[in-house]
């Protein structure tokens, strides 16, 4: 067990402080001050442009817009904060349980977050213990964490919170889930998902070299910034039209120009996977460039997406229309991001999916940006309760 905060308590002690702190208000003043004070610092760690996302999702007018929405939905209700929330944070995207903490704290509720065993104190992590430092209430409200799963740590939180919410794989979520919640507790999972982009072919050939590069530029950003293990990174890319080579050409010039790093234990994983897939009846071409590999397929079947390995690997279809693209669809599909369509056309899309596949389509660049929805849930509304007085 490594407490990061509070400090110079054990975490029996931190625990029970915590809980026995009394709830805020949503949006309450305190709340609205400390997200403030974040966003500020985040926006100056340029390295780390997944934090900067972050701070410019905190600004005060992102935050001001959420609580008019929060109190224009709940208006003529009481709501009041859940209690205890419990976050279990996942360990490919550094930043993800911010957001989900961020969206508790301003449902008023007290924080418990568990972060991953790999994680490291870095610039994010310090800004956080400082800024709790200087802001007492929100600290008293607060225990940030890491331990071994084997701890009986999780156990102890579960009997105690108001709302578990589990970032992980599948396996993780199903071996969480044996460890039993307060009987008046609720809880989100946000399990193992898979996501694809939607490209129109002609629309990317009709674009002048500012708008293409533009394109390469927010592709880059969807699939690298986690070294495409985020589930809302795209993995298969669905060309509906003809695939267009001037794309990945561009793309692999774009990635040299980003000066990514090329990690050898991340290219021999990619690069045995995509051997791997090559066995398989329903792959086509396979392609390995230094950056990236590209697998050709008719189909997808599940066991496609349970091989994928991230770090660069696409798979790559094509189809006719943007209908066809409903087939393609399963439970397990999160995020479709797209150029070259029209809303309309994407609502019809989704009217033509039979599966329980695909919670958001966002434009290409706008992948990995988070919002109060999630996998379908709203966190605020999931991180609150109403009060009925008849």
């Amino acid at each position: 067990m490594k407490l990061f905060w509070p400090k110079q308590l054990a975490f029996d002690q931190a625990l029970q402080q915590v809980t026995a702190q009394p709830v805020n208000q949503p949006f309450s003043k305190d709340i609205i001050i400390f997200t403030q004070a974040l966003s500020k610092r985040f926006l100056k760690l340029r390295h780390m442009p997944e934090v900067v996302a972050l701070g410019y999702w905190l600004r005060r007018a992102n935050v001001m817009a959420m609580q008019e929405v929060f109190a224009k939905e709940h208006e003529k209700m009481i709501v009041k904060a859940r209690g205890t929330v419990f976050h279990i944070a996942p360990s490919n995207v550094d930043t993800i349980f911010v957001y989900s903490w961020m969206l508790s704290m301003m449902a008023g509720n007290r924080n418990i977050l568990r972060i991953s065993t790999k994680a490291e104190v870095n610039d994010m992590l310090k800004i956080i213990l400082e800024e709790l430092e200087k802001h007492a209430q929100i600290a008293k409200q607060t225990l940030i964490c890491t331990y071994e799963h084997t701890e009986n740590a999780t156990a102890e939180i579960s009997a105690q919170c108001h709302t578990r919410v589990i970032w992980g794989g599948d396996q993780t979520i199903q071996t969480i889930r044996q460890i039993p919640l307060s009987p008046i507790a609720n809880e989100l999972a946000f399990a193992d998902r898979f996501s694809l982009a939607v490209l129109n072919s002609e629309s990317i050939g009709q674009l002048d070299e500012a708008s293409f590069d533009q394109l390469l530029e927010q592709f880059y950003n969807d699939s690298f910034w986690f070294n495409q293990m985020a589930c809302s990174s795209p993995r298969l890319i669905v060309w509906i039209g003809k695939k267009s080579e001037r794309f990945w050409k561009g793309f692999e010039q774009k990635i040299k120009q980003k000066q990514y790093e090329l990690i050898a234990a991340t290219q021999v994983t990619k690069y045995t996977t995509a051997l791997q897939l090559a066995t398989e009846d329903y792959v086509g071409k396979v392609v390995t460039e230094p950056y990236f590999a590209r697998v050709a397929l008719e189909e997808l079947p599940n066991g496609a997406r349970e091989q994928h390995c991230g770090s660069g690997l696409f798979y790559e279809c094509e189809r006719t229309t943007l209908m066809d693209v409903a087939r393609l669809v399963t439970d397990k599909d999160q995020t479709l991001a797209y150029y070259g369509f029209t809303s309309q056309q994407l609502e019809q899309l989704v009217l033509q999916i039979d599966s329980r596949g695909i919670d958001r389509i966002v434009p290409i660049g706008q992948a990995l940006d988070f919002d109060g929805v999630w996998d379908g849930q709203n966190f605020l509304t999931s991180f609150t309760r109403k009060v009925v007085v008849k």
